[in-house]
Parts: structure tokens; sequence; C-alpha cells
């Protein structure tokens, strides 16, 4: 048999010890009818209650699966760039060795013992700064909304967990409503909602850096992807901005 924690009225000071709280069975609703007459009002309120909250969390959930999941493939996908142009930042010490190697050879064909020139210092080139920039930010973003996806699971948990500690009606419904003022005053349902805008930045970013860095490949290829992300811009933009202007539009995001 299941027992959960029960607060039991306190008399015995500021401070209640270990031994005021003691474990029982859950009270059913007949049981709670019995022993507090007063706690059938409750009854509907929290049937209702119970039902919003868990559509309510359920629908998070799902969302944040979601999420979970195509952020996980994207960090994974960008990772795979950002270790490639990884290498554009730092000098290649394979290039240094022949270099070096072919400046010796040099002086033993001339017969010369000239001291060695010196090297200018190593400088990566501004467009291979400013792609792993943009890649490097895009992987931190696509990280930070998996984070806030596994947080949010972890605040409908405790949403739904806390008023269900309380054996009595009466003190579910107080700690239900409780909660849900909470959540409203710290606008939790808006920080949810945001959570999406954190992958949307980091698909933004990781296109252009794609575009640069393709760019410096191959013009003709960064022209192709330029007119493709170009499309899918105004597609998205077009998607996000309709539902704004007519209400019967059903394509809309957070």
């Amino acid at each position: 048999m299941t027992y959960v924690r029960a607060l039991l009225p306190y008399t015995g000071g500021i401070n209640p010890s270990h031994s005021d709280l003691i474990a029982r069975p859950p009270a059913t609703s007949t049981d709670a009818i019995l022993e507090d007459p007063g706690s059938k009002i409750w009854i509907p309120y929290l049937d209702l209650a119970s039902k919003y909250d868990n559509d309510l969390v359920h629908n998070w959930r799902d969302d944040m699966d979601s999420l979970l999941i195509f952020a996980a493939l994207f960090s994974a996908s960008v990772t795979a760039f950002v270790i490639e142009s990884y290498n554009s930042l730092v000098q290649d010490t394979g290039e240094v060795t022949i270099s070096v190697l072919l400046q010796i050879s040099q002086q033993i064909a001339n017969g010369t013992h000239s001291p060695a020139a010196v090297r200018p210092s190593f400088q990566p080139a501004s467009i291979d700064v400013a792609v792993n920039t943009l890649w490097f930010l895009s992987l931190a973003f696509s990280l930070t909304c998996a984070l806030a996806a596994v947080l949010v699971r972890q605040w409908a948990r405790q949403y739904l967990r806390f008023p269900r500690s309380f054996s009595s009606t009466s003190e579910q419904a107080r700690a239900r409503q409780y909660v849900f003022e909470n959540m409203e005053w710290w606008k939790m349902d808006v920080v949810v909602e945001a959570i999406p805008a954190l992958l949307h930045i980091s698909l933004i970013l990781f296109f252009v850096g794609l575009l640069l860095f393709v760019r410096a490949v191959n013009f003709t290829l960064a022209a192709y992807l330029l007119c493709f992300s170009a499309i899918g811009g105004t597609a998205y933009t077009l998607l996000t901005i309709t539902p704004l202007i007519f209400s019967d539009c059903p394509y809309k995001t957070p």
C-alpha cells in the first residue's frame, strides 16, 4: 500500500518536530467527505483543475520532447562543421615544418649559413573568424535550448507533484491554486513558449555561417545556397506573420 506524508494540526510550538509528521494512507473522495464534510466543495474544483493541469503539462512535455530530439540532432550536425572549420583558426604545423625544411635546403644548396628569416605571426582570415563565431554561437544556442527543455520537464513534474503531496482535498485545492498563481505571476507559459526561439536563432546563425563558408569555397554553390535560404526565410516569415493578421490561419507558432 502506498503511503504519503500528511501534515496533521500542530499545537506544540513554533517549529514542529518530526513526530508531528506521520504517514497515513491517502484519503479517497468518500473518506475525505466523511472526515471533513466541507471538503466536498473542493472535489469538483480539483477534478476540473486536474484535467486542465494534466492537459497543460502533457502539451509542454510533447513540445519539449520534440525540441530535445531536434536540438540533439542539430547540435551533432553543427559540431561536425565546427570540427572542420576550427582548423582554419590555428596554424598548420605541417605547413610550418615544410617551410622550415625548404628554407634549410635552399641554404645548403647556396652554401650559405644566413640566419633563418623571421616568419610573420599567424593571423586567421577574417571570414574564417566570422564563420567559426557564427557556428559556435549556433551550437551554444542549440545546447541552451536542450537544457531549457529539460528544465521545463522538471518544472512541469514539480507543478503536478506539489498539490498531490497533501492528504485532504481542501489542502490540495489551496496548494494547487498556490502553484497556479505562482506560475502565472512568473510567466512560466511565456518562458516555455520562448524556448523554441532559441532553436530558431541557432538555425539562422548556422545558415549565415554556412553561406560565408561556401562562398569562400565556390561562388556558384554559394549563390544557389543563398537562393534556397532566401526562399526558406521568406516562407518562414510569412508563416509566422500571417496568423497575426488572419485569425483563421492555422499556421500558428508559439
